[in-house]
């Protein structure tokens, strides 16, 4: 039997502000842990968030760069679930009224220009950050440490309709969305660094039907080598469970890097477990017409547009890109 496999990528880009996205707490590139912190970023009792209006810019230059049609009533919603790197309980993020929707990214495959669909472009704030003790492994670490330096820093959420089809498309998106970020300027774009993270979400159907598969997120893939391999094992995981008459189960897997395995982490949640709510604390956004063309008379060159350029000078696709 023959399967078309489905992929869908979701990219969180930590945004290059001075400070955090709800507080003045300064976005520190540190070893030493916990150094810039306040009540807002603890989520203590009685500290209010204020957005931090570079950032909405920065978000709003990424989605128009990117063709999303800009949501003019925004609105922030709280995002519920427990984990000790999120001391409130909640991630402040977006649901339903994301800056940006049905937008696209143009990017080079085989030498040949492509676009990828993309359905939102939202912002939320990044967690802090968990240091496994032991094995680095959650499930057999002797120890957690917490470092809440990155807590409440901006991150921008771009998230592509599954549409993708092989590990080198997502590859090739991946390196498209980094240069686009560079060369606007609100983002390191650092892989090593986290500055740039990546899930993806992996679907097999029979190639008759039109209904897609069970999907299946993967998790922890810090590199693009680690993006192809995770997505080409996880696609013949699927297709060999469906030949053996198994049902894949929705859940949200782990790449191994050492085993170059996928591992089951947990149930994959749906959108109402997280109980989305919007923020009291925070009033609606509302980006109106003359921000949004300030915002649009600040737009670089983009990547496909100096390609272009230099296409132009007698070179091929692929010597351009």
């Amino acid at each position: 039997m023959q399967y078309n496999p489905t992929i869908g990528i979701e990219t969180h880009v930590e945004l290059k502000t001075n400070s955090k996205m709800f507080c003045r707490c300064k976005v520190v590139d540190t070893e030493e842990p916990n150094v810039s912190l306040c009540p807002t970023c603890l989520g203590l009792p009685g500290a209010l968030p204020v957005p931090n209006k570079k950032a909405i810019e920065f978000i709003t230059l990424l989605a128009l760069s990117t063709n999303c049609k800009i949501t003019k009533q925004g609105m922030f919603h709280r995002k519920n679930y427990f984990y000790p790197d999120l001391p409130k309980n909640y991630q402040i993020s977006q649901f339903d009224l994301p800056v940006g929707i049905n937008g696209s990214l143009k990017i080079v495959l085989n030498d040949q220009e492509a676009e990828v669909a993309i359905e939102r472009v939202h912002m939320e704030e990044d967690t802090g950050k968990s240091t496994h003790m032991g094995t680095g492994r959650i499930d057999s670490a002797t120890s957690t440490a917490l470092d809440f330096n990155r807590s409440g820093v901006p991150l921008v959420e771009i998230v592509t309709k599954p549409v993708l089809k092989t590990s080198l498309e997502a590859v090739a998106y991946i390196e498209e969305l980094r240069q686009l970020v560079l060369d606007l300027g609100i983002s390191e774009g650092k892989l090593e660094k986290g500055n740039l993270r990546f899930d993806a979400n992996i679907s097999v159907a029979n190639s008759e039907s039109d209904v897609l598969g069970t999907k299946v997120e993967i998790k922890n893939m810090n590199s693009l080598r680690s993006l192809e391999r995770a997505i080409d094992y996880e696609i013949e995981r699927q297709i060999k469970a469906l030949n053996n008459g198994e049902i894949i189960a929705q859940e949200t897997r782990h790449w191994d890097e050492g085993k170059e395995v996928t591992k089951p982490m947990r149930s994959k949640e749906g959108s109402a477990d997280y109980r989305y709510f919007s923020d009291p604390d925070i009033p609606n956004m509302v980006l109106d017409e003359e921000f949004v063309n300030i915002i649009k008379s600040k737009m670089p060159k983009l990547p496909y547009q100096k390609r272009l350029e230099l296409m132009q000078t007698g070179l091929s696709i692929g010597e351009a890109n």
